[in-house]
């Protein structure tokens, strides 16, 4: 930080309890006070993600987090405690002076890392991450942020570095995103901690017996530990016509870009696949003027997740701007001319005109280069408490099934990726820290942010705080086996922490409690 600085009287003691937040003034600049314990704390007012007001989050302890996207903070320090953050917030003196609350500023705020070692050349230890999505990204820094002073090589089949991948296909691909607000870090950063990024690098097999990497290219690598963030590869479809020029998938940075400027310039486009990222595809290929029909399996979009009655309120959002939805139908197989793909033919007979079509069927855990590792059914690991699969390596994200009250669950979403990447890195370094997070994830449909907390195998009930086909704002609570496995929710952003953080402490109310209504912030 730097030594000019304004100072100013911003609250008196009493302005604040402990547990509150309040936004304030020091000259023209706005900071964020935070009271925990009677002490009181100044830090920037803006999520480290994506700018979001921490002020409208929610403080928990010395955990401080942001409303839209769940980012964690510690309030006493700065440092960032979960992604999808990756910088700490800028801290600020605080002093007493009878009941005033006085506030001494730097007049230039930086972004504060957590604190990373550097590398040593003297340490020979290679660590490997193979992968360089979120969960990589998060582990290369979290092992700096261990100690490990070695050699990190992170092998990725991607010609970018760590990116923001949700972005893809939101406002990336819409237009409104440009390529500099993709990357994580820039070149320099991890050069600055000796993090070895190699781009395009196919791995082709793993032996963890030998602790070696055969890469496609003919190179060896052995390692000392090495972490698995693959990820997923995108589920085929598997009809007649599906290797027509004109069908893509979207799982990259560069099939993004592709998609942009295909949208910019064929504007008929089937997708096929009711998910997430096809609905969030769907939203952003419209905004770019293309003509959307959307093929789904299911009935309602959703359903098995959000339930009927949410999925069509969705479904709702996006006819009002024109996307078509054929529902509880298949695709037969595609028909096209000269190579390219012109129609797509359901199972009800229906012909849709198609420029391109855009599959999105989920995707599959990559992991057919792992020798000696058991496999579970769907292609994905199963891990200890510690994200560990065999003596010195650790699976995170989408190819993880990892250990829970409950049995073991793999979850596919950014945060979690990142976060169990953080774990990984920080027990490849030495520490021991179990994985015993809460799953999160949003989805941005047609402008609206749904927040999602928790997993459930199945939805035996639903509890509804608010109507989802009247209310703007509401929580769906989901039960699965007598209690409440998860949540989604609308414009209730501190509700949907305080559950979240009381899921973490195992302190959710019963369900006749819920049903008669909490205040979720007091009772956090």
């Amino acid at each position: 930080m730097t030594t000019n600085f304004t100072e100013a009287a911003v609250c008196s003691v009493s302005d604040l309890l402990d547990g509150q937040l309040k936004e304030v003034r020091v000259g023209e600049t706005d900071v964020l006070l935070a009271r925990v314990e009677g002490k009181f704390y100044a830090l920037h007012p803006k999520c480290s993600h994506y700018q979001a007001p921490l002020a409208k989050g929610l403080l928990h302890g010395n955990r401080l987090v942001c409303p839209w996207h769940n980012a964690c903070f510690d309030v006493r320090t700065g440092h960032r405690l979960e992604s999808p953050a990756l910088n700490g917030l800028p801290m600020h003196d605080v002093r007493i002076d009878g009941d005033q609350v006085i506030v001494r500023l730097a007049t230039e705020e930086e972004s504060v890392p957590n604190p990373m070692a550097t590398p040593d050349e003297t340490n020979h230890d290679t660590y490997v991450i193979v992968g360089g999505g979120g969960a990589g990204a998060f582990a290369a820094e979290a092992i700096r942020q261990g100690g490990f002073t070695g050699r990190i090589v992170m092998l990725t089949q991607d010609s970018e570095g760590p990116y923001d991948r949700p972005n893809c296909s939101k406002d990336f691909l819409q237009g409104e995103a440009p390529d500099e607000w993709m990357p994580l870090r820039d070149d320099d950063f991890y050069k600055s901690y000796g993090i070895d990024i190699r781009r395009g690098e196919q791995v082709a097999s793993l032996d963890p017996q030998q602790k070696r990497i055969e890469l496609t290219s003919g190179e060896t690598i052995t390692y000392q530990k090495a972490l698995i963030c693959s990820g997923g590869t995108p589920n085929p479809l598997n009809v007649p016509g599906a290797d027509l020029e004109g069908v893509y998938t979207l799982r990259s940075l560069q099939d993004s870009r592709m998609l942009r400027a295909i949208g910019q310039v064929r504007k008929r486009v089937v997708i096929i696949g009711s998910s997430f990222i096809g609905l969030e595809g769907a939203m952003s290929l419209r905004k770019l003027g293309c003509d959307v029909d959307v093929v789904g399996s299911q009935t309602v979009p959703f359903e098995n997740v959000l339930g009927e009655k949410i999925g069509r309120v969705v479904q709702s959002w996006h006819e009002k701007q024109g996307i078509r939805f054929h529902l509880g139908q298949r695709v037969e197989r595609l028909e096209g001319s000269a190579g390219q793909v012109t129609h797509v033919i359901l199972s009800n007979g229906q012909r849709l005109s198609a420029d391109f079509v855009l599959v999105g069927l989920g995707v599959s855990p990559r992991t057919d280069f792992l020798q000696g590792v058991q496999l579970d059914e769907d292609g994905g690991v199963r891990s200890d408490e510690f994200l560990q699969i065999a003596d010195g390596l650790y699976a995170a994200g989408d190819i993880v099934h990892y250990p829970t009250t409950d049995g073991s669950q793999r979850i596919e979403h950014w945060k979690v990726a990142g976060l169990q990447g953080y774990v990984a890195g920080l027990n490849m370094s030495g520490q021991s820290t179990p994985y015993r997070s809460v799953p999160f994830f949003w989805t941005n449909q047609q402008g609206t942010r749904i927040n999602y907390i928790g997993h459930t195998e199945r939805i035996d009930n639903i509890i509804y705080d608010g109507d989802p086909e009247r209310d703007d704002a509401f929580i769906a609570f989901y039960v699965q086996d007598g209690q409440v496995k998860a949540a989604a929710g609308v414009k209730r952003d501190q509700d949907m922490i305080a559950i979240r953080e009381l899921m973490q402490t195992n302190r959710m109310p019963s369900i006749d409690t819920i049903r008669q209504g909490v205040n979720w912030p007091d009772l956090l």
